[in-house]
């Protein structure tokens, strides 16, 4: 059975890999093939399964996506509120659910309302005037796929309240999401503002969106964020709690006659599990702990016998079947590798010692088996969380989890009667912050490796569970090798003269990186949002992480606007920046202004700032920085938000180069045709937010560069663009993220 049960999870995911999904007849032949082979293959005929399985999931949920072609147009809505509103800075976000569908509405949206007079609670009706956005996200190599999570989510739009909405019906309905509502808010009433409070309501019901991302930092690089949202320690805590309670009351005098009592146990533990799963906000690693729960109940009350591998497998099947969709998720994989690691090395003698051995080679197995998977979903490995989570583990179950539980059923029951509790717990969860936050900052506490093929993360985890199964001459040390080269893998070396320009997509903004054969270079850093994120955090950082870039030699920011400077601050703090230089006047603390003349070279490739001038007048944007890249394979132009002075100042010096970046994004009143002529480019991109209000690039600024021969391309349309500029012959290359990194979940545009 585990062998069906891996091969159709497999099945499952390896529909992951395709770049579109197969027509739906392909489904139905799969499922045909799946009973033809159930006899004599069944391995084979598990995999055909959850192949179908997955493919009709996912083409269900597509078909529940809001059109592209109907981006940003005006309807109104009549929903119900499904979670706990999240509140931002200016902003309320929350999910809706549709309740007098129409044909071609989705049936669940994710809302922003700006600047709301009033809070939406859980379960309420509202009539809703709003503008839906198609399921879209930015596309970055090593970044996470928005627009994978929000179809898992079963999100078939986004969107923002353009009207007065009205509430319609008070709160009914959705019983666990608004009990969810209530716990959060008796931890708001007890609590101060602040990071403690936010942790304990992702701790007790899952609500981690007020979690300060500072602080969400420190939890990646100390390798504690495991334990500060709900995961399967809180859910196997739950069961235990309650089988223990149970326990109990079987020696209660009219209990000790009772009939059926494996029978009820089990249907209570299993209860509780599924209702604190459900009220955790069904995150992957406790839907996980529940199927185990589920299966481990129903073997006993069968009076079967099982082995803990059977029994993972069968959750992990089980948790497939019911969402095919949750293989893509780091969660699964996360959930169920540890799970599996510490099964492996489970056995454990009697005495402190042994158990002490015990606990070390299960988290030695851990630290191994999930290092791979850690190093592709996030892009970085805490060196420090063995060491952390040594002491933080026993902490957390024995003290924190107990006390947390105890206190999430008192708010439940009686929400004014639990502030004493939440109160309590704050005591040693604010002594805490300070102390994760300065491990978070040694110099080696985490690890980024460049991202490495699936093949090899896959094959990685393999030999590492094989090695800690099996004692099998050699196998440790060729899992030790292929594991450390997965995880501690660097950029791949170019030669000199050769260097690359990725621009990143960033939305309405821009961050472009340059890198050369040893150094690094960042031009701008992408917008700051209103609510209080940056897209340097989401898009950003995660690809200097994917290519192994530590570093970042020189940050130029081109001047002091949110689209261009807004994500200084996340960038500073994700990686060492060597030299941060600035526009003339700029509010950051630089260590050098650009100025026209200023040059510099690294590794073959000359950099030389072309704007502004000494004493150049102007605002902001006309005072933006400039600048020009150029190697033996070609040139680059680098350009941020220059007007007609700074345009007409730049047409005048030689600026010509085979890539250009559109100047203000491709804004109407930019790309003058005497800077174009100047430029004379053979590639132009466009750094513009997809479906951006300003329509940018617009139409009429596309056509002057595309007439003097210039191809031009956009990060709106294809994602991340990464040029490479070899020395020595070969000519330019240009790789588009959605082009040649195709997914099936990206719709065409």
């Amino acid at each position: 059975m585990p062998r069906c049960l891996a091969a159709f999870c497999a099945g499952a995911v390896a529909l992951h890999g395709l770049p579109a999904l197969p027509p739906p007849a392909a489904a139905c032949g799969l499922l045909l093939l799946a009973l033809l082979l159930a006899s004599g293959r069944p391995v084979l005929a598990a995999a055909c399964a959850g192949f179908a399985l997955g493919q009709l999931a996912a083409a269900q949920a597509l078909a529940g996506d809001w059109p592209c072609a109907r981006d940003k147009e005006a309807v109104e809505l009549v929903a119900r509120i499904r979670e706990p509103p999240l509140e931002r800075e200016g902003r309320t976000d929350f999910d809706a659910e549709v309740v007098r569908p129409s044909a071609g509405l989705p049936r669940r949206v994710r809302l922003a309302w700006y600047d709301a007079d009033r809070l939406p609670a859980t379960g309420e009706t509202w009539r809703l005037p709003v503008k839906l956005r198609c399921r879209r996200g930015f596309a970055n190599p090593g970044a996470q796929d928005r627009e994978l999570a929000l179809l898992r989510a079963g999100i078939g739009a986004t969107g923002y309240v353009s009207g007065t909405p009205e509430r319609i019906q008070a709160a009914a309905g959705e019983p666990i999401e608004r009990l969810r509502a209530r716990i959060g808010r008796s931890i708001e009433a007890a609590l101060p503002a602040g990071p403690t409070s936010a942790v304990l309501q992702g701790l007790s019901v899952g609500l981690r969106g007020n979690i300060p991302d500072g602080l969400w930092e420190a939890f990646a690089v100390t390798g504690v964020a495991h334990l500060m949202a709900i995961s399967g320690l809180h859910v196997t805590g739950c069961a235990i709690a309650v089988l223990a309670l149970l326990r109990l009351a079987w020696r209660l005098p009219f209990a000790v006659r009772l009939r059926g009592r494996a029978s009820l146990e089990a249907a209570v533990v299993v209860g509780a599990t599924c209702g604190y799963a459900l009220l955790s906000g069904s995150s992957v690693p406790a839907l996980r702990t529940f199927a185990t729960v589920a299966v481990v109940a129903g073997i006993r009350v069968l009076r079967r016998a099982s082995t803990p591998a059977r029994t993972l497998a069968a959750a992990a099947g089980l948790l497939v079947a019911a969402d095919p969709l949750a293989a893509a998720s780091a969660g699964f994989w996360l959930s169920f590798v540890a799970t599996a690691a510490l099964l492996a090395v489970a056995e454990a003698g009697s005495g402190t010692r042994a158990k002490a051995i015990a606990f070390a080679r299960a988290q030695g197995a851990i630290t191994v088996l999930l290092a791979p998977v850690l190093a592709a979903s996030f892009g970085r490995l805490s060196l420090v969380a063995p060491l952390v989570n040594a002491a933080a583990i026993p902490l957390f179950s024995v003290l924190l989890l107990p006390a947390l539980l105890a206190a999430t059923a008192l708010a439940a029951v009686l929400p004014e009667a639990s502030a004493f509790a939440w109160r309590a717990l704050a005591i040693p969860l604010d002594r805490s912050w300070p102390l994760l936050e300065s491990i978070a900052t040694w110099p080696a506490a985490s690890w980024s490796p460049a991202a490495a093929p699936v093949t090899a993360i896959a094959a990685a985890v393999a030999l590492a569970f094989a090695g800690c199964c099996l004692r099998v001459g050699g196998l440790r040390a060729v899992a030790a090798v292929l594991v450390v080269a997965v995880t501690a893998g660097g950029p791949p070396r170019a030669g000199p003269g050769d260097f690359t320009m990725t621009v990143v997509d960033v939305g309405q903004g821009l961050a472009a990186i340059v890198r050369t054969a040893r150094h690094t270079l960042v031009f701008d850093a992408g917008p700051r949002w209103r609510g209080g994120g940056a897209a340097a955090r989401v898009s950003l950082l995660p690809l200097l992480r994917a290519r192994g870039l530590r570093r970042v030699d020189r940050l130029v920011v081109s001047h002091d606007d949110d689209d261009h400077a807004g994500g200084v601050d996340a960038l500073q703090g994700g990686l060492s920046i060597g030299r941060l230089m600035a526009a003339p006047g700029s509010r950051l603390a630089a260590d050098e202004t650009c100025a026209a003349g200023a040059t510099w070279q690294w590794d073959g490739v000359r950099f030389s700032v072309l704007h502004p001038p000494e004493g150049f007048e102007g605002s902001d944007n006309e005072r933006s920085c400039a600048l020009h890249v150029s190697g033996p394979g070609g040139s680059a132009l680098l350009l941020a938000d220059p007007e007609a002075g700074a345009e007409a100042f730049l047409a005048r010096e030689r600026i010509a180069a085979d890539v250009v970046l559109l100047p203000h994004h491709g804004s109407k009143s930019s790309s003058s045709a005497a800077l174009v002529a100047a430029a004379d480019a053979r590639l132009g991109i466009a750094s513009a937010g997809y479906g951006n209000r300003w329509g940018m690039p617009r139409p009429e600024v596309v056509a002057r560069w595309r007439a003097a021969g210039t191809t031009v391309l956009g990060t709106a349309t294809e994602g991340a663009i990464t040029v490479r500029f070899p020395a020595h012959g070969g000519g330019l290359t240009v790789e588009t993220e959605r082009r040649d990194h195709p997914h099936w979940w990206r719709a065409a545009r």
